[in-house]
C-alpha cells in the first residue's frame, strides 16, 4: 500500500507543479512581456527622431510637422491607456502597429512630396523684400 500511496502522492504533486505552464500557454491573447511594448516605444521615438529629422532638412513644413506630432502624441497616449491593465493583447498591439505604419507612410508622403519648403518660404517674403531693403 504504502509503494501505490507514495506514486499517488507524487503523480499528483508533479502535475500541481506542471499547471502554471501549462496555463500559461493556453492564453493566446496575453502579450504581456516587454517585447512587444518595447517594440511600439521604440517605434515611436524612431518616428519622432524621423520628424524632427525632416523638420531639420526643411523637409517638413510647419503645419505637416505639426499633423504628425499630433498624430503620433495620440498614438503614445493610446499605448498608454493600453498598458495601463498590465499587459498588451494581441489585438491592442495589432491596432497599435497599424497605427503606426499609417504615421510612418504618412510620414514618408509629406517628405518625399516633392515640396521645397526653403524655397517657398523665402518665395513668399521675396515679394516685399524691396520694401524692406534700404
Amino acid at each position: 500500500m504504502k509503494p501505490l500511496r507514495a506514486t499517488l502522492i507524487a503523480a499528483s504533486l508533479s502535475l500541481f507543479l506542471a499547471m502554471p505552464a501549462v496555463a500559461d500557454r493556453g492564453d493566446k491573447h496575453y502579450y504581456g512581456d516587454n517585447k512587444m511594448e518595447h517594440k511600439i516605444g521604440k517605434r515611436l521615438g524612431r518616428q519622432y527622431h524621423r520628424i524632427e529629422h525632416g523638420i531639420d532638412r526643411d523637409r517638413l513644413t510647419y503645419k505637416e510637422a505639426r499633423i504628425l506630432k499630433k498624430r503620433l502624441r495620440k498614438i503614445r497616449r493610446l499605448s498608454r491607456e493600453y498598458r495601463e491593465d498590465g499587459y498588451l493583447s494581441r489585438k491592442e498591439f495589432r491596432r497599435l502597429t497599424r497605427k503606426l505604419d499609417n504615421n510612418s507612410d504618412l510620414i514618408q508622403a509629406f517628405i518625399h512630396n516633392g515640396i521645397e519648403r526653403y524655397v517657398i518660404y523665402h518665395d513668399k517674403y521675396a515679394k516685399n523684400r524691396d520694401r524692406w531693403e534700404y
